[in-house]
């Protein structure tokens, strides 16, 4: 984790001083994809590492709960991210904007992120889960080769499962103010509105969901009502905004918030206890293809859509087929939240450890 800190810290602080296109040419254009590509590989790095790490934290009554805050911050990322662009849009002059206003977030995140996160992460201790791995010696020296290899079931069902997560994620809380701008009636303003609205509405729900799934140990059904609630709530959402209503496109992003944050209180927790300790952060790697393709092209594939079909709502097409694919894929998925302690050298997928937990639990009863 210190160094996707390193990665990520870096290419942001380099973002805000890449010389414009009039002063180096193509090599500006370069650059600030070369950095934005370290920041992409930061980030996926980063998600499983966290992920995993809070997993193991959170003992067995609060897995959910305590990953559970990644996704707070990664909400309340986008959120002041949206309110900084809102700010410097909307009191500086669109020249100063252009030329130097965009860079001052990246300057100023890199200058903070750099010492801020080094000081907090070079004192974590490990995990107790790892620990009793790496004692008993089963420590797995190229885990991403075994979970390719050796678990093809969890890894495929987590890529077609997971597949929504990203593609409403990016399409409502990362492309929505382009498309307010390009397809809207709305002002642009009001695609920056909308997204912190959603934002805060996830924000807040996000414990709320991951508490009550710790509270009844069930992780699935929370996926299947966010995919089928994503799947019947899409095209809603367009529409509303389509209208020019600020009031109905607000209605519409929370509705679809309150369900999709279903998800992002649970989905660290179903993935973490899907794989064992000894390969466990590479468990992650499917999401993270899933994220970097349906949801990384989200935006090209929504201006692709409204190209090809003239119809400023569909976007809201592919947003419904990842949902119902996913929904089909969660149905086959495994649910590990009744676990007492997580595998430590196979998946739940290779193994009779839900079949025993449940002999176990019908005994009781």
């Amino acid at each position: 984790m210190l160094i996707t800190f390193w990665i990520m810290g870096l290419a942001t602080l380099l973002t805000g001083v890449v010389p414009p296109y009039v002063e180096i040419g193509v090599a500006a254009p370069i650059l600030m994809t070369l950095l934005r590509v370290f920041q992409g590989f930061s980030a996926g790095g980063e998600w499983g590492g966290v992920g995993s790490y809070l997993v193991e934290l959170g003992g067995s009554n609060r897995r959910a709960f305590y990953s559970s805050f990644q996704q707070i911050f990664i909400l309340a990322s986008v959120l002041i991210g949206d309110l900084v662009g809102l700010y410097i849009t909307s009191f500086f002059p669109k020249t100063f904007v252009e030329n130097i206003g965009w860079r001052l977030p990246f300057i100023v995140g890199g200058i903070v992120l750099i010492p801020l996160i080094f000081y907090l992460r070079r004192s974590l201790p490990e995990t107790e889960p790892f620990e009793i791995v790496e004692k008993k010696k089963e420590i797995v020296r190229l885990p991403i080769a075994k979970v390719f290899i050796k678990e093809k079931k969890a890894m495929v069902l987590q890529l077609v499962g997971m597949l929504f997560t990203p593609v409403t994620f990016y399409t409502v809380l990362v492309y929505l103010p382009t498309y307010v701008i390009k397809e809207s009636k709305l002002p642009s303003i009001d695609g920056f509105l909308l997204v912190a609205i959603g934002s805060v509405v996830t924000i807040i729900l996000i414990p709320v969901w991951a508490y009550i799934s710790d509270k009844r140990r069930d992780r699935k059904t929370h996926f299947l009502i966010a995919s089928i609630g994503g799947a019947a709530l899409s095209y809603p959402l367009f529409y509303l905004i389509s209208t020019g209503v600020f009031l109905y496109a607000v209605i519409g992003i929370i509705v679809l918030q309150i369900v999709l944050s279903n998800y992002n209180g649970t989905i660290n927790a179903f993935i973490a206890e899907s794989f064992p300790t000894n390969d466990r952060y590479s468990g992650f790697v499917p999401y993270n293809i899933s994220t970097a393709y349906s949801g990384g092209f989200a935006g090209a594939i929504a201006i692709a859509l409204i190209s090809a079909t003239k119809n400023p709502l569909s976007p809201s097409f592919y947003m419904i087929a990842a949902c119902v694919v996913s929904a089909i894929a969660i149905f086959f998925m495994k649910d590990g939240a009744k676990l007492e302690t997580l595998p430590e050298t196979e998946s739940i997928y290779y193994s009779d450890i839900l079949e025993r937990k449940s002999v176990e639990e019908k005994r009781q009863n």
